[in-house]
């Protein structure tokens, strides 16, 4: 059985509005459960989850953001002690003018 370029064209056209109704059709329905589950989302839930962000369980590779804090406080006062057994004739005095940063 052979068909016609109209033939063709007319199947075509078929196919892609068949397409176009199962894509209408699953987007509607993904949009439907995206907004179920935001409208589930409560405040309470949001102030749950922030709550454990902040000081929640911690691991070395996704640490909590107190445990984060807690890291950079003792890294500051380490080198702060650092600094401070340095003795000032060590320092280098600034020039007018001069970046003493570089």
């Amino acid at each position: 059985m052979t068909t016609t370029a109209q033939e063709e064209e007319d199947l075509q056209a078929s196919h892609l509005r068949q397409r176009e109704a199962i894509n209408n059709a699953y987007a509607a329905l993904l949009s439907q459960k995206c907004l179920q589950s935001f409208q589930a989302f409560t405040f309470e839930e949001a102030l749950d989850q922030q709550s454990k962000r902040i000081d929640g369980d911690s691991t070395q590779l996704r640490p909590s953001e107190l445990a984060k804090v807690d890291r950079i406080e003792q890294q500051l006062l380490a080198a702060v002690d650092q600094l401070k057994q340095v003795p000032p004739e060590q320092f280098l005095e600034p020039k007018p003018g001069e970046d003493v940063n570089g």
